[in-house]
């Protein structure tokens, strides 16, 4: 239901001078107004005097025509917050007869303007004008007394559906709003759905007047599922073509479906239609797999339905003899699987769902690739006690081919990468490890400093096996002051003696 406060500031924007379509009549829109005590309804003229119908109509015709406009043309137009009015909280009227609103009015009692003067104006769900009313308004007296009104809403203003009447000013101010029911028969029509599963098609409906034929907007549709003993209950709302779309459940199966007005105050004879959601096909491929050696190889398959990637079933994976199972997800399946010999298979794969049609199987390749073995080539390196040497050792296939990715490990130093089967190194002398001791002025020195390094070679992909290799680093002495080899003496600073003896350096 339509409740007032969903309107309030939607209607405030909208009627600013929406509702002064009509120009303001020079003939008094004459109202009625409800009784107190006998419920009778009387006349207003327009002095504001009540008269029985039968004196009123036996006065002259064409007199009381100037009297009303030379009244209506002499006073002025009155602002809104000089009159009250307010509607009921809702209304009901039939489409196809003349229909009958009432309302209270406190008008304003200046003398020289209006007593009031507004429009009535229907709404629609999508804030549409569908109805305006003449101009109501009469000039006012001091001795003006609120009473209660009727007016009349004429057969075939609304079509059957639930509206917003609101009273607006003639400036285009809200006074007040109502809900307004209108009553009347509808016929709801529509077609067999027959389709696959998630093949993303709707079923549609139709509410027309079946009075008029035209189409009813903003009417609440109940649609109900049946298979077997389960229901499934949704509820749609007409749009302005009177048409509502519907989303059949989405399990494989036949349904009967029921479609009956959900709006109370519009009636419509039931409808059944049935609904067929078909196992749907699907497309299988198997791809090419490779893998080495060692390492497990992957099959797998992609499953499409209709052109969109199938999220549930399973693929059932043959290969050399025995059978595996995978999950599809996302319009995949994979199964990593062990092989020993190095050759090339044949497998095939098979997709089995519970919404889907069984697939055919698709066949494919699996090679399983002999690893290459590598070797590192490098010699071992002198370098002075003090100096820094750049060098380059090679990572080979082991018939010598440069291998095309990797990384080469140094223990104790870092990670290279392995670039078209190279890496360059620095290595820099080791310095003070050479220094033995010191006495006095004299100062012992080895002759030689060795240390050993761990290679490995760290492949990029599966294809290259890893190796390793130890390389010796001898670093020899050289004086820092004259760059002499052997044992001399500096008459300023000292003598230094140079000893034959190797020491290899963990």
């Amino acid at each position: 239901m339509l409740g007032k406060k969903h309107f309030t500031i939607l209607l405030a924007l909208i009627l600013i001078g929406a509702c002064t379509i009509s120009a303001i009549s020079a003939t008094e829109d004459l109202l009625t107004y409800e009784g107190d005590d006998s419920n009778e309804i009387e006349a207003i003229n327009s002095d504001g005097v009540m008269e029985n119908p039968e004196t009123l109509s036996s006065k002259d015709e064409s007199a009381l025509s100037q009297e009303q406009s030379e009244n209506v043309l002499s006073a002025k137009d009155t602002p809104h917050i000089t009159y009250k009015i307010d509607l009921k909280d809702s209304y009901e009227i039939e489409s196809t007869k003349d229909g009958s609103v009432s309302y209270y009015i406190d008008p304003c009692k200046v003398t020289g303007y209006n007593a009031y003067n507004f429009y009535l104006v229907g709404f629609d769900k999508d804030n549409k004008i569908v109805y305006n009313s003449d101009l109501k308004s009469r000039a006012a007296k001091s001795d003006d007394a609120a009473k209660n009104y009727k007016s009349t809403i004429p057969k075939n203003s609304f079509l059957p559906g639930t509206y917003v009447l609101a009273a607006v000013n003639y400036d285009g101010n809200v006074m007040d709003f109502a809900v307004l029911k209108v009553k009347g028969t509808a016929t709801i029509t529509s077609s067999d759905y027959n389709s696959y599963y998630k093949s993303g098609k709707t079923m549609t409906a139709k509410v027309t007047d079946k009075s008029t034929g035209k189409p009813l907007k903003g009417i609440d549709v109940k649609v109900v599922f049946t298979k077997g003993k389960s229901t499934t209950t949704k509820t749609y709302t007409t749009d302005s073509n009177g048409q509502i779309t519907i989303t059949p459940p989405s399990a494989v199966g036949t349904y009967t479906v029921t479609m009956s007005s959900a709006t109370p105050h519009v009636t419509a004879a039931a409808i059944k239609k049935t609904a067929k959601v078909n196992l749907a096909p699907v497309k299988v491929k198997a791809h090419k797999a490779s893998e080495y050696k060692g390492f497990k190889i992957k099959l797998k398959a992609t499953v499409k339905s209709q052109g969109k990637k199938v999220n549930e079933g399973t693929v059932k994976f043959k290969i050399n003899g025995k059978t595996y199972n995978a999950k599809v997800k996302n319009g995949v399946a994979t199964k990593k699987i062990k092989l020993n010999k190095v050759k090339k298979y044949a497998y095939a794969a098979k997709f089995t769902g519970s919404n889907y049609k069984a697939s055919k199987a698709v066949k494919a390749k699996a090679i399983l690739k002999k690893r290459t073995d590598t070797k590192i080539v490098a010699k071992n390196q002198k370098v002075y006690m003090n100096d820094a040497k750049i060098f380059t050792i090679k990572v080979l296939t082991k018939s010598g081919k440069k291998v095309k990715n990797g990384k080469l490990k140094i223990k104790g130093v870092g990670t290279v990468d392995v670039k078209n089967g190279k890496v360059k190194v620095v290595k820099y002398g080791l310095g003070i490890k050479h220094l033995k001791k010191i006495n006095g002025r004299t100062e012992y020195y080895k002759k030689k400093v060795s240390k050993s390094f761990k290679l490995k070679y760290v492949p990029g992909d599966h294809k290259y096996k890893p190796t390793t290799k130890k390389l010796k680093i001898t670093s020899v002495f050289k004086c820092p002051g004259c760059g002499k080899k052997g044992t001399h003496n500096h008459y300023a600073v000292g003598y230094y003696v140079v000893y034959k003896t190797r020491i290899v350096v963990s």
